[in-house]
C-alpha cells in the first residue's frame, strides 16, 4: 500500500464521516488489533460509517486510492479472527455505528436490521414492544451482529441462519448498491418475505464472500408458539454416544424435536457451568477466596451427575405437541438417557420453593446449580445471554470483570475447528477419537459440541484454551487447530467456516470453483478492495 494514498485517502475519509470516526493511532487503533485467537495484523487505520451513503463514499475513496478494506458488524468473530482482515494493511470498517431496526414484520416474522443491530438488542426490542416472535439466538455474546454472524453462516439454537437473510442493501467493492431478491424492484412488498425474488438469487453469493458490504437485510424471526421446554439428557459412559447421536438423530428425523440439538462432552460442560457456579457462590459467599470458591464449583459440578456427554436443546408447539414430545424422547432414550424436561413455570416454582430452605446444604447446591444453568436453558428458548463468553476465560484461570468484557482484550485464547459430519453415530465417535489423539499431542484438552442441525448433518464445534501471553502455547494451538482442520478435510468432513489464518486450507488455486468465485470477484470488485483474500484467491 502507498503511503502518500493512504495519508490522503484518510484525509477524505474525515472529511467524510468526521475525523471522530477515522482511527489511525493510539489505544482505540491498537484494540482492533487485538484478538482471542492470538494473531498479528497490522490495521493502518479503522473506520466508522453511520449510513449507507457514509458507506458509499468510504469505498468510493477506496477505490480512488486503491486502499483495501475489510467490514466488520459487531467484531464477536471470536476463536475465527475477530475483527482482523486475512492480510495485513487492510483498513477495518467497523459498522456497529449502523444499528437501526428499521421494522419488525409479525404477520410475515421478520425483521429489517442494519449490520451495528445485535442479537441482544433484537431481543431487548421484540420484548418492549411486546410482540409474539423469538429469534434464532446463538451461544456467543448478547453484543453479537444478526447480519455478521449469518453472513459467516453461523449456526443458532433453532437453525443454521444461512437462509435467515433477504433483500441484502449492499455497498458493491465497484462502489454501485445492489438490493437482492425483490428489493431492486420499484414498490415490491416482499422483498424480506421471499428471499431469491426473481432471476439469480444474488443474496447467496454475499455470505462468506469478498464482493461488498452489506448495509441492511431482513433477518427471519419465528412465531411464538404456545408452550416451550428445554429438554437436558446426559449420558454416563463414553461408549453410549455413537447411539445416543444415533437416537437423537431419529427424532431429528420423525420432527419430534425441531431445534438444534447440542451435545457436548465433560470438559465443554465443565467451562460453560464452572464460571455460572462460581457467580452464584461469590453471591452466597463473598468471603470465600476465589481459588476455594473456584474449587467448590468445580465439585459442585461433578456432584450434578453431568456424565461425559451432555445434551441439552428447545421443543416449541402446543402444549399437547409437547406431551407428545415428552413420551417419545422419553422411549428414544430409554437405556441411554434419562431426560429432564424443563420449562419456565417449573424454573420459577423451583427457585421460589428452594428460597426458604437454601439453609439446608442439599437445597442450596440444586438452587446454585438451578441459577447457573438458568441462562443456558435460555438460549434454547430464544433469550441470548452473555454468560457463554466467560467459557474462554475459566479454563485459563482468569474471570472477566463483567459478563460482557471483550475476550479479545484478555489473555484467554481460542481457536476453533468447526466440520460438518453426517448425523451418524460411528462417525461422530471417530471425529471425538480423531480429536483427542491430535489435541493429546500437542498438550490441549478439547472442547467439544456436537450440534445436530437438522436431519442431515452434524456440526463439530472444536476448540481448545490457552494462554495468550505464552508465545509457546499460541504455536501449540495453532498447529493443533491447523492440522485437526487438515485431517478432517481429508477424511473428506470439511469446515463450514474458517478463521482468517486458515483461507489456504480450503481454497484451493486449481479448482474450478474457487477460479469461478475470483471471476466473479473481478465483476463486483474489479480492483480488489473489499477484504483481500478471504474466501477468495484475490
Amino acid at each position: 500500500m502507498d503511503a502518500n494514498n493512504l495519508a490522503v485517502a484518510v484525509t477524505a475519509w474525515q472529511e467524510a464521516l468526521g475525523a471522530e470516526h477515522v482511527l489511525t493511532a493510539g489505544e482505540p487503533l491498537a484494540a482492533y488489533a487485538r484478538n482471542v485467537s492470538g494473531l498479528s495484523r497490522v490495521i493502518p487505520a479503522v473506520l466508522r460509517p453511520g449510513s449507507t451513503a457514509e458507506v458509499q463514499q468510504i469505498v468510493r475513496i477506496a477505490n480512488q486510492f486503491l486502499i483495501p478494506l475489510h467490514p466488520i458488524s459487531g467484531g464477536c468473530n471470536w476463536g475465527f479472527g475477530s475483527r482482523l482482515p486475512v492480510q495485513d494493511g487492510v483498513v477495518v470498517v467497523d459498522l456497529s455505528r449502523m444499528n437501526r431496526i428499521h421494522e419488525v414484520n409479525v404477520a410475515s416474522h421478520y425483521a429489517v436490521v442494519e449490520p451495528g443491530v445485535t442479537q441482544g438488542q433484537l431481543c431487548d426490542h421484540l420484548r418492549a414492544q411486546r410482540l409474539p416472535l423469538v429469534l434464532n439466538v446463538t451461544g456467543t455474546a448478547r453484543g453479537a451482529s444478526l447480519i455478521g454472524n449469518a453472513l459467516e453462516r453461523g449456526i443458532g439454537y433453532f437453525a443454521s441462519r444461512a437462509d435467515s437473510l433477504a433483500g441484502l442493501e449492499v455497498v458493491l467493492g465497484n462502489g454501485a448498491l445492489l438490493r437482492t431478491g425483490f428489493g431492486h424492484m420499484a414498490g415490491a412488498r416482499t422483498a424480506y418475505a421471499y428471499r431469491p425474488g426473481i432471476g439469480p438469487d444474488l443474496g447467496g453469493l454475499l455470505a462468506q464472500s469478498n464482493f461488498g458490504i452489506v448495509t441492511s437485510a431482513g433477518v427471519d424471526l419465528m412465531p411464538q408458539l404456545d408452550a416451550t421446554m428445554v429438554v437436558i439428557a446426559k449420558i454416563d459412559r463414553e461408549e453410549k454416544l455413537g447411539r445416543f447421536i444415533h437416537a437423537l438423530a431419529d427424532l431429528r428425523r420423525r420432527e419430534i424435536i425441531r431445534t438444534v440439538f447440542h451435545v457436548g462432552n465433560r470438559g465443554r460442560t465443565r467451562i460453560a457451568l464452572g464460571p455460572l457456579v462460581y457467580d452464584q457462590l461469590a453471591r452466597l459467599d463473598p468471603a470465600l477466596d476465589p481459588p476455594a470458591r473456584r474449587q467448590q464449583a468445580e465439585r459442585m459440578i461433578d456432584a450434578a451427575g453431568f456424565g461425559p456427554w451432555s445434551a441439552v436443546g428447545g421443543v416449541m408447539g402446543t402444549r399437547g405437541q409437547l406431551r407428545d414430545a415428552r413420551r417419545e424422547i422419553r422411549r428414544a432414550l430409554r437405556g441411554l438417557a434419562r431426560p429432564l424436561f424443563i420449562t419456565d413455570r417449573l424454573v420459577q416454582a423451583a427457585k421460589a420453593l428452594s428460597r426458604p430452605l437454601a439453609f439446608l446444604p442439599w437445597v442450596r447446591a440444586q438452587r446454585i446449580m438451578l441459577l447457573a444453568v438458568e441462562p443456558l436453558c435460555g438460549l434454547a428458548l430464544g433469550v441470548p445471554t452473555d454468560e457463554c463468553v466467560k467459557t474462554v476465560y475459566w479454563p485459563v484461570g482468569a474471570m472477566p470483570h463483567s459478563a460482557s468484557d471483550n475476550p479479545d482484550l484478555d489473555y484467554g485464547g481460542m481457536l476453533y475447528c468447526v466440520p460438518f459430519l453426517p448425523p451418524d453415530g460411528r462417525v461422530a465417535q471417530e471425529a471425538v477419537e480423531l480429536t483427542r489423539r491430535v489435541y493429546a499431542r500437542h498438550g490441549f484438552e478439547p472442547f467439544i459440541t456436537l450440534n445436530l442441525v437438522d436431519s442431515r448433518s452434524l456440526e463439530g464445534v472444536i476448540n481448545m484454551a490457552f494462554d495468550r501471553r505464552q508465545p509457546e502455547q499460541v504455536a501449540a494451538a495453532h498447529a493443533a487447530n491447523d492440522e485437526l482442520t487438515a485431517e478432517f478435510i481429508r477424511r473428506g468432513y470439511p469446515p463450514y467456516r474458517v478463521g482468517v489464518q486458515n483461507m489456504d486450507l480450503v481454497v484451493e488455486p486449481h479448482d474450478t470453483f474457487w477460479q469461478l468465485v475470483r471471476d466473479l470477484k473481478q465483476v463486483f470488485d474489479p480492483h480488489h478492495i473489499i477484504s483481500p483474500g478471504r474466501y477468495n484467491l484475490v
